[in-house]
């Protein structure tokens, strides 16, 4: 039931008894259902509104965090390929087999200590992301239920 479809309804019904010939109490009685049924209605759906509002940003935060974390591994991705064309490029016009070994050496030691970078870097992003979508999804769910009351 969309909101104009609500609000006609109770407006007709407030109409039906206002022509009805009832006795007077009867008609008080179902008057003040029907405006108590509207104030009902109108915070239901003040409710369901506010709940698609706190919905659209949460999810609006973590596609955020999400795009945030995405690119960081695309970056991570790109400069370990580099390193390791690098690192074949250099292989590759070794003069010595001593010297293929130490570049091999000095590569595999690099990527490792780049990857525990990233690998940090991403976990720490990843905990503040998570931690900015709680933080998030608490105050939209505070205000939600302040304005509910």
């Amino acid at each position: 039931m969309n909101q104009v479809f609500g609000m006609q309804a109770f407006d007709q019904a407030e109409k039906l008894f206002k022509d009805l010939r009832v006795p007077e109490n009867v008609r008080a009685i179902a008057q003040q259902g029907v405006a108590a049924s509207k104030e009902v209605y109108s915070k239901a759906v003040a409710a369901a509104q506010d709940g698609a509002k706190v919905m659209n940003e949460i999810a609006d935060t973590a596609w955020a965090s999400t795009k945030i974390l995405n690119e960081k591994i695309v970056r991570n991705m790109t400069a370990n390929a580099e390193a390791a064309f690098n690192a074949a490029q250099a292989i590759a016009t070794a003069k010595s087999l001593p010297e293929i070994t130490k570049l091999q050496s000095e590569f595999v030691q690099k990527l490792a200590a780049q990857t525990t970078e990233q690998t940090r870097e991403l976990l720490d992003l990843s905990t503040r992301a998570t931690q900015h979508l709680f933080e998030t999804a608490q105050s939209a769910a505070v205000k939600s239920f302040k304005s509910t009351l």
